[in-house]
């Protein structure tokens, strides 16, 4: 019996889910909360905990950024209710391919597309939010007069980044639309997909202009909202008033040239005006345009503009500056195959499972479980965490949720069994720190599109490395143990549960440890693609929160917007560093680097080192994120062509395995950025949920401990290839 199902979605149900289902999801949220719904847990957004100072000054806005902030909110929300579409279409595609051998491509492309889309409308919730990343490293210690300054001078380049994103965005679309409909220039009729489906994709492409819009918008209230924190600094006398006027001043110079670049582009086309500066760095050498794209880089990320705004907007200086205006245009078609990649569309997905595990409260049952089967031994509370964070990492791999969650809840138990707080500190950041490596990654995955390798071989490769660092922080912590009981005491005897309370402790863990099982085997068994596998991975969890009593609307909604704003902060750095660097690497920047360092006179492994201490040191600055999109464009292709034959007549890596190989290291080096003081990002998410008696000195020496054994894990995979390459050989060949 022939059972094969030849159903394509079509165009206009698919606009019309998008538009309505919102809607519906709305009502039936709004209707629970005035029924007295709450939503369960806490957060697991990508946000350093407490960067916000909550007890500073909070301008009050006035009645245009209140209506701008409502757009924006409804906005985001707005789009955030599409994730609940993408675990139902990801899930029946499965099923229509194995079940009833009907492959379809409109479920994956109409799920990638709808992602896109949320990405760029997203941008202004989050921005509103506070949901882009800041280099807080000159920021957060300057007088409020001071930072107010600083976010007034560093606004001009937000503006030219979202100027230059709705003008190219705008023509990007125009090409696109059916002229027979729209009176635009000569371009594209109705632009579709080359797929069978074939769906229109001038909606998709208008999101980039309308993206920017919004951005605008909110940019113009953060910009009131800044002239107010500043006037009301300067009233109550914070902070040097001369410096804080200069950076004024500058700004206002910026702000005025830009003014100035702006017109120059709408009024002329081949010729320009006076002193303007189109194309003046046209004869600039690549070693000179190298130490200038970075070194102002440099400058303006410490002055606190978030990550994505400050790549993005150089981005567009240089272009103007070294190419000319219509050198601009390669910034949609730089966004576009980024916001459209199939492999990203797991991001939303896998953070979305993760916010739905934590609304359901499994988070705590997970901790609690672990906790009282490991408590009785030496350092026991240290080591649960430790395992309870590699579960977690296996089920959410979301970086900052782990440390704030588990510091949550794991850190206020080991201070109250006297624990020493540099032990506990360190087991909470250190196991936190695992998500970069242990499935589902959201770093392979964006570290697989970037370098164009494989996620299922990355997420193969770095499961044996992930465990044996797990192994190694546990078998610290219970050496400190032995060591010193007082410093990491195991659980008192009257405590301790019996064995059959362990086992239904276990029972009640059965169903994630399933979800994961089932996540990670689809992935490695290749029945299903790691985006299809963070669909189905999401509608189970929402089946799991189902069986806890915990799938409610306020708990859908909050893990939605959660969704949203940690997805919008990746995504944006995503598009704001692929103009930087593509531009760079345009310009010949990898071939400048390569021959920079071939002219070291380094060998293969000279290479990887030097590569190793620069990964390092831009971890103590940048975010994880930033750092991947600035470095690993330039550093794979530098390191594919090389030999490694082996260190102390140890076995070296076969050629085809290098890219995969320097993957993985990569993602271990991750880990030790996270925790290198005094930036590492782990030190201040630990620091938001800290008792205010910790000092950020304990934090930092808490950390070096486990920091020195993510450098041995480093060196050990160096050394030994086969932790990294057996699996995936294994498996795939």
């Amino acid at each position: 019996m022939n059972l094969q199902v030849n159903f394509i979605l079509p165009h206009w149900l698919y606009w019309l889910v998008l538009l309505a289902l919102p809607l519906v999801v709305m009502w039936l949220v709004d209707r629970s909360f005035r029924r007295g719904g709450t939503v369960s847990g806490s957060t697991t957004a990508e946000i350093p905990a407490g960067s916000e100072d909550g007890a500073g000054y909070r301008p009050p806005g006035n009645a245009l950024t209140r209506v701008i902030d409502k757009v924006s909110g409804f906005t985001g929300r707005y789009v955030a209710y599409w994730s609940l579409i993408a675990p139902l279409v990801y899930c029946y595609e499965v099923f229509v391919r194995y079940a009833l051998n009907s492959p379809t491509n409109w479920a994956h492309e109409s799920m990638f597309l709808m992602f896109g889309m949320q990405y760029l409308l997203a941008g202004a919730f989050a921005l509103r939010e506070g949901g882009h990343v800041k280099v807080d490293i000159l920021y957060t210690r300057a007088a409020p007069l001071t930072k107010a300054a600083l976010d007034l001078m560093t606004s001009v380049f937000f503006f030219i980044f979202v100027l230059a994103l709705i003008s190219t965005g705008w023509n990007f679309f125009a090409q696109s639309v059916n002229q027979e409909l729209f009176f635009f220039g000569e371009g594209y009729a109705n632009e579709t997909s080359f797929t069978e489906w074939a769906v229109q994709y001038y909606p998709v492409k208008f999101t980039l202009a309308l993206g920017g819009l919004l951005l605008l918008l909110q940019g113009i209230s953060q910009f009131i909202k800044d002239c107010q924190a500043f006037r009301h600094a300067r009233q109550h006398d914070r902070g040097s008033r001369t410096f804080a006027w200069l950076l004024v001043l500058l700004g206002v110079l910026l702000g005025a040239y830009a003014i100035h670049e702006i017109v120059n582009v709408a009024v002329n086309e081949y010729e320009a005006f006076p002193l303007s500066v189109e194309n003046s760095l046209y004869q600039v050498d690549i070693g000179l345009l190298t130490a200038l794209m970075f070194g102002t880089l440099m400058l303006v990320l410490m002055a606190g503009l978030p990550l994505a705004f400050v790549t993005g907007g150089l981005g567009v200086v240089f272009l103007y500056l070294v190419g000319d205006q219509f050198m601009l245009n390669l910034i949609p078609s730089r966004i576009f195959p980024m916001m459209t990649n199939y492999q990203l569309s797991a991001i939303p997905l896998f953070i979305f499972m993760a916010a739905v595990l934590e609304k359901a409260g499994l988070i705590e049952e997970l901790f609690d479980t672990v906790y009282k089967w490991m408590g009785g031994l030496k350092a026991g509370l240290a080591i649960a965490t430790i395992v309870a964070s590699t579960l977690l990492a296996a089920m959410v791999g979301v970086i900052g949720a782990a440390v704030v969650t588990m510091g949550l809840i794991a850190l206020p138990a080991m201070l109250k069994r006297k624990y020493d707080p540099e032990i506990a500190i360190g087991s909470i950041m250190a196991g936190g720190t695992l998500g970069i490596l242990i499935p589902p990654s959201i770093l392979a995955i964006i570290y697989g599109v970037v370098a164009q390798q494989s996620v299922g071989e990355l997420y193969l490769g770095s499961l044996i490395p992930g465990l044996l660092l797990a192994g190694m922080y546990a078998f610290y912590c219970w050496l400190r143990g032995t060591l010193n009981p007082k410093a990491a005491p195991p659980l008192p005897v009257e405590d301790r549960v019996t064995t059959a309370e362990k086992l239904r402790l276990l029972r009640k863990m059965l169903a994630p440890i399933v979800l994961v099982i089932v996540v990670l085997g689809v992935i490695f068994t290749g029945l299903a693609t790691p985006v299809e596998a963070a669909g189905i991975g999401t509608l189970g969890a929402m089946i799991v929160a189902a069986m806890h009593g915990r799938l409610t609307w306020p708990n859908l909604h909050a893990a939605c917007m959660t969704t949203l704003v940690a997805t919008a902060m990746v995504m944006w750095i995503i598009f704001g560093a692929t103009i930087f660097v593509g531009f760079y690497i345009l310009q010949g920047g990898q071939d400048f680097v390569q021959e920079l360092i071939s002219g070291a006179g380094l060998g293969p492994y000279g290479v990887l080192f030097v590569m190793m201490i620069l990964l390092i040191a831009l971890g103590m600055f940048l975010d994880w994120v930033g750092i991947l999109l600035l470095a690993v464009p330039i550093f794979v292709p530098l390191i594919q062509p090389l030999s490694f034959d082996g260190l102390l007549g140890l076995p070296g890596v076969d050629a085809g395995d290098v890219s995969l190989w320097f993957g993985v290291i990569y993602l271990v080096n991750m880990q030790m950025s996270f925790l290198s003081p005094p930036f590492g990002y782990a030190l201040f998410y630990i620091k938001g949920v800290c008792p205010p008696h910790i000092t950020m000195a304990q934090i930092f020496r808490s950390s070096l401990p486990f920091l020195a054994l993510q450098a041995l894990g480093l060196l050990l995979v160096i050394l030994f290839p086969a932790l990294i390459t057996y699996l995936p050989n294994l498996v795939y060949g």
